[in-house]
């Protein structure tokens, strides 16, 4: 495993043992109590983080950051596809993200989709998107977008109540389909309207990916 896998496991063992602490023991929720459980010395904690509230919002580009090790370790993952980076990435990150569903559900509106400027998640996940979609798209904005609405469908895959997440499923299939087409300027109308006739049907249009695409849907169809 790549080095700096080292660092980063000291790290989730101060975010998993704050996350236990929050949802277990919300009353002793405190940086010593980390310390005494991971047996890291709170200096070293405080050196990586600033606050109790930094550690608990650290669980989610823990996550990005977990994925590029985790993709470092496929040898073809550089010629895979945008749609099949984009699907991958979208399916093990919610893999990664079950692993403290509770937490989640408790954490990430109020820390990430109602936070009070654009969270480390969200830049972290649009310089991985950026990276997908590669130097020879200079439209960056993409990336950003695709960033922020990469925390919306978090929001649908906590609400969805399809056996196995299938909605969401779909939807990840779907939309990973549309921008990898739209990127490429190939048969982008079609799966556009795919993806729209799939967002209108099961009531997502409330979203702004789905405002976007239905409005570009209707201007492709004059």
């Amino acid at each position: 495993m790549p080095r700096t896998a080292d660092p980063l496991a000291q790290k989730q063992k101060i975010v998993s043992a704050a996350i236990a602490l929050y949802i277990d023991d919300r009353a002793n929720f405190t940086i010593a109590n980390i310390a005494r459980k991971t047996r890291i010395k709170k200096v070293e904690i405080y050196n990586l983080f600033n606050s109790r509230s930094a550690i608990l919002k650290y669980y989610y580009p823990l996550c990005v950051e977990r994925y590029r090790i985790m993709t470092a370790d496929i040898d073809d993952f550089a010629i895979w596809s945008l749609e099949e980076k984009l699907a991958n990435f979208a399916y093990a990150l919610f893999d990664m993200l079950q692993e403290e569903r509770e937490f989640v559900e408790e954490h990430f509106d109020e820390a990430i989709v109602h936070g009070s400027a654009t969270s480390r998640f969200e830049h972290d996940v649009g310089a991985l998107l950026n990276e997908f979609i590669g130097e020879d798209c200079t439209t960056g904005w993409l990336a950003s977008f695709l960033a922020r609405e990469y925390v919306h469908l978090i929001g649908f895959w906590l609400a969805d109540e399809s056996s196995d997440a299938q909605c969401t499923m779909a939807l990840v299939d779907k939309g990973a389909s549309f921008v990898g087409e739209a990127v490429l300027s190939s048969a982008l109308v079609y799966k556009g309207i795919d993806l729209t006739k799939y967002l209108v049907a099961n009531d997502i249009v409330k979203i702004p990916l789905a405002k976007m695409i239905l409005g570009q849907a209707m201007r492709w169809a004059r």
